[in-house]
């Protein structure tokens, strides 16, 4: 996925590897804390030391086997996730303890209580929230790695398609059982409390575990131990090859030898791996860490990705004043979870939350800051390099001031270096099946 950006910015193209490296590693810290949360229901083992141990499982398979070993748990991954969960699923939800999931209802009487509202105030929230899942979800590794390694365009486009349908329909058992899990009377079943607080990300495997026959239970808590397994050894994979190949050899050691990426490769999985771990231990919230490995991609990577495969006159100038200037804004706005303080605020969002102590109660909701800062970032982009190249190409600013040498001087003009715009994946492929 760097390789556009290496190509068209030169070493500056590298400086995408970080927020990408970053976004991984948090996914990986995110699927490690959710293994860890299954297997404590399973086996009643320490969160901690579930968590270190599936971090080495997941390192020595991701070690030897690389890329074939992800191919492999994949294909285990999905044939466990639709005989599990959708096995289960009937179990649950015919449990004597558990109601009608239709049967509560909203205030309006008509909608049921488990799709849940969203309050005026928190409509910025969800708005944000919604784009860096779609749009941020773009400019993942892992996805291009399994793209790029499609023999035709054509298997490359079923991939992505199919890949989309399948993830949809496979939302719909984990959100049942949330569903089946608001509608338990939890007090009639072995488990004596209503999971909340801390307990709350162990919903999935608490209603696996007791709602459901024990053969049924352990296969399904399987399917979820596969799944996230198989995500694990992806997320370790293609942050540490972004770092090797994106990095290490193009930057710090242009002319190293494959033997030699192979090692680096090796080293930054164990790092990763060992950083992954740490932050799944320090951060016990799974929803934390996967807002926050979606943040960095969508705020940062989707607008210069955009940009550089679609934008002829994208340059090495625009990109590098977008990436720093959209880094400070999102670091300067500040985030709860990773325990930053704001620096300044795009403003709330008020609106009327009255209760029955106080009916003229009002609550405040963010903006949708992260939206903010992205578009802020593809404007700035677009502005300096239509600047740069106005500057160079049309005013006939003199090269020595091309610092970053992104022009050259061909006969009598001056174009752009690497000008061309970059084959999209499809377009890089043979046709054909």
């Amino acid at each position: 996925m760097i390789d556009p950006f290496t190509q068209k910015y030169g070493r500056w193209g590298a400086l995408m590897v970080i927020p990408a490296a970053i976004s991984e590693v948090f996914w990986c810290a995110a699927i490690l804390g959710a293994l860890g949360s299954t297997l404590h229901v399973i086996l009643h083992v320490d969160d901690d030391i579930s968590i270190i141990i599936s971090a080495i499982i997941s390192l020595c398979y991701t070690l030897f086997g690389g890329l074939v070993s992800v191919a492999y748990t994949d294909v285990i991954q999905i044939f466990f996730i639709v005989i599990g969960l959708f096995l289960a699923l009937p179990f649950a939800m015919t449990h004597p303890a558990v109601a009608n999931i239709y049967e509560a209802k909203l205030d309006d009487g008509v909608t049921p209580a488990w799709y849940g509202s969203v309050a005026p105030h928190e409509w910025g929230g969800w708005v944000d929230y919604a784009l860096l899942c779609l749009l941020g979800g773009i400019p993942w590794q892992c996805y291009f790695q399994r793209v790029l390694s499609a023999q035709t365009s054509t298997r490359a486009q079923l991939l992505s398609y199919g890949g989309a349908a399948i993830a949809l329909v496979m939302t719909g058992p984990s959100v049942l059982f949330g569903a089946v899990a608001r509608a338990t009377d939890w007090s009639q079943t072995d488990y004596p409390c209503t999971p909340s607080g801390d307990t709350e990300k162990l919903v999935m495997p608490l209603t696996l575990q007791y709602l459901t026959p024990p053969a049924v239970a352990w296969f399904g808590l399987g399917a979820i131990s596969a799944a996230v397994m198989s995500s694990t050894d992806s997320s370790l994979l293609s942050a540490s090859s972004l770092i090797a190949r994106n990095v290490y050899q193009k930057v710090f050691r242009p002319g190293c030898g494959e033997r030699e990426v192979v090692m680096a490769l090796w080293v930054i999985i164990v790092g990763n791996c060992a950083l992954a771990t740490t932050l799944a231990i320090q951060y016990k919230s799974i929803y934390e860490l996967f807002v926050l490995c979606g943040d960095f991609t969508y705020v940062i990577l989707f607008p210069q990705l955009l940009l550089v495969i679609y934008w002829s006159k994208a340059n090495t100038y625009g990109s590098v004043f977008s990436f720093i200037l959209t880094v400070i804004l999102r670091l300067s706005v500040g985030d709860k979870y990773l325990g930053l303080p704001a620096a300044f605020s795009f403003g709330v969002v008020t609106a009327s939350c009255p209760t029955v102590e106080d009916p003229d109660h009002m609550c405040e909701g963010a903006l949708p800051y992260r939206t903010f800062i992205m578009l802020i970032g593809l404007v700035v982009h677009i502005i300096v390099s239509a600047a740069t190249d106005l500057s160079f190409c049309m005013a006939g600013v003199d090269l020595r001031w091309d610092f970053l040498n992104c022009y050259q001087k061909m006969g009598s003009v001056i174009v752009m270096r690497n000008t061309r715009e970059m084959d999209t994946p499809v377009k890089s492929l043979k046709p054909g099946f």
